[in-house]
């Protein structure tokens, strides 16, 4: 079995607190007229709407590469073990999206089977076609069309095998962070003006949302390369490790603390925003709990097995 790429894991997990916090208000209705609430509005569509969400995605174009050559390298079959895989995920995603109308794994699903063609370009091409994607669709509007770019540079990226090598890219990377660090102002200002004078919600957000989201993997990938950073922040690699279950998770904990609290219309978003941060704390300790017994979290293990067909071998006390 390959060794897990531990940074792959910590941005996953990062991935997870930003979702949650845009997620949690698109399932409890709030209100938002208290001082505290319009400044956390302001964080919340500057620096986290739709940002994540690029993050999320590229993710998964990475794991995407990830899965078909390790598959590949077992000698299976790694196209149809991919669409099993994809199957299993549209099925979950149509169940999720009965409670949360506004997640990802349908669409991820979906755009996943289109991606699947590409892992045998060259992945300069990848990118270029990437790049081409992110243009056009930004032009049209942003929105869920920056899934299929975003995968794309995912897969790409895990075609240089960058995360898999970050000692012979690190340079470039930080030339990345510096490029888009000099961007980040013009990108908010950009978004500023889409949403204040255009009403352009999605397409603002997409537009500061590809910016700061490759400025925050990469920083955070730089910090990683420093071990007292990576103790430091473990939980997160712990969250990331289990992604689809915590994903899910969030969803079930959101629903039970707005029936169980009456949230609905009567919260303010200052509210929502502890109570988000309170399910982030409780995902940290037991998901850094479960991986002292078992090395794959139970969605995981149960996509596993609907993938194979079979129960995974190395599902196992963990060492």
């Amino acid at each position: 079995m390959k060794q897990r790429i531990d940074t792959l894991d910590f941005l996953r997990g990062f991935a997870l607190l930003g979702i949650i916090l845009i997620n949690i208000g698109q399932i409890v209705p709030y209100l938002s007229n208290k001082q505290s609430d319009y400044f956390i509005g302001l964080f919340l569509n500057y620096a986290v709407y739709e940002h994540f969400f690029v993050i999320f995605s590229f993710l998964f174009g990475i794991g995407f590469y990830i899965f078909i050559t390790r598959a590949k390298n077992r000698g299976d079959n790694s196209t149809i073990l991919f669409i099993r895989r994809l199957t299993v995920l549209l099925i979950i995603g149509l169940i999720h999206h009965q409670f949360q109308p506004g997640e990802a794994l349908l669409p991820y699903a979906i755009f996943g089977f289109i991606l699947i063609p590409f892992y045998r370009l060259k992945p300069i091409i990848n990118f270029v076609i990437a790049v081409i994607l992110l243009v056009l669709f930004l032009l049209i509007g942003g929105g869920i069309l920056m899934i299929l770019p975003m995968f794309l540079l995912g897969l790409c990226t895990g075609q240089w095998k960058i995360f898999e090598n970050l000692s012979v890219y690190e340079k470039g990377v930080r030339a990345v962070q510096l490029i888009f660090l000099c961007l980040t102002p013009f990108a908010i200002y950009a978004q500023y003006i889409l949403l204040e004078k255009y009403g352009q919600v999605d397409l603002g957000s997409a537009v500061s949302g590809i910016v700061m989201s490759t400025l925050y993997v990469t920083t955070l990938t730089l910090l990683l390369r420093h071990n007292a950073v990576q103790k430091l922040l473990s939980p997160l690699k712990y969250i990331g490790r289990m992604a689809l279950t915590n994903y899910l998770v969030q969803t079930m904990l959101i629903l039970a603390a707005n029936a169980l609290f009456h949230l609905q219309g009567q919260a303010h978003l200052s509210t929502l925003m502890f109570i988000a941060i309170s399910i982030l704390i409780i995902q940290m300790i037991y998901s850094t709990i479960w991986f002292k017994y078992f090395k794959i979290g139970p969605i995981e293990y149960i996509w596993r097995i609907l993938t194979y067909g079979k129960l995974p071998d190395r599902y196992k006390k963990a060492s």
